[in-house]
């Protein structure tokens, strides 16, 4: 007579096999957490830092609320990380009045070297905008004090760089606000710290 199995064998079997998975899937997870400790450890990743300047030029807003304008930038990149580097694949930098966009660019990609400091000069001008009513009566106002409260924003998508090993790309995306220009002569900026989510 052939040997009788008992219903709980099998199911014994089942449980066994779902135990190893298990295990098998935790000891994966134990050594990822371990190696990204490691690479945190090794690297202590330290955030990076954005400053800009702004001034304008040629600054022009006529009553139908059509603005042109000419907005000189400096943003300032701080990577303090003795051991990252920063590729941005690509740049596109932002003028904006109370979330109106009056000026649109984008620049060549570049690579940020561990403990550097880049400087970013650009040009960026308004042609002939056309600005809503509320913001062209703000408009009108800040330019009566002599000066205008602008927003920049720089929208980048980055990979960094350790030893041979790169990142997958992540979108940066960093705001400057208030941005404070001057429209006297002497047209000085005022050095605007900027948040950066990455």
């Amino acid at each position: 007579m052939p040997p009788i199995i008992s219903p709980a064998q099998p199911l014994h079997r089942r449980r066994s096999f779902a135990c190893y998975v298990f295990l098998a899937i935790l000891t994966l997870l134990f050594f990822a957490a371990v190696c990204f400790l490691i690479t945190w450890v090794v690297t202590k990743p330290m955030k990076l830092h954005y400053s800009v300047d702004a001034s304008v030029q040629k600054f022009n807003l006529t009553d139908d609320n059509h603005m042109s304008a000419t907005f000189k930038l400096t943003i300032r990149s701080q990577n303090p990380n003795h051991r990252i580097s920063v590729y941005y694949n690509s740049v596109e930098i932002f003028v904006k009045f109370k979330d109106q966009t009056l000026a649109f660019d984008t620049m060549e990609p570049f690579h940020q070297p561990r403990m550097n400091i880049t400087r970013i000069d650009e040009t960026l001008v308004a042609q002939n905008v056309a600005v809503s009513k509320s913001n062209g009566k703000d408009l009108r106002a800040q330019t009566a004090l002599g000066k205008l409260d602008l927003e920049v924003y720089v929208k980048a998508r980055v990979r960094f760089k350790v030893g041979i090993w790169k990142s997958a790309r992540r979108t940066a995306k960093i705001e400057c606000s208030p941005v404070t220009v001057s429209l006297s002569r002497l047209n000085k900026s005022q050095n605007s710290s900027c948040d950066a989510d990455i």
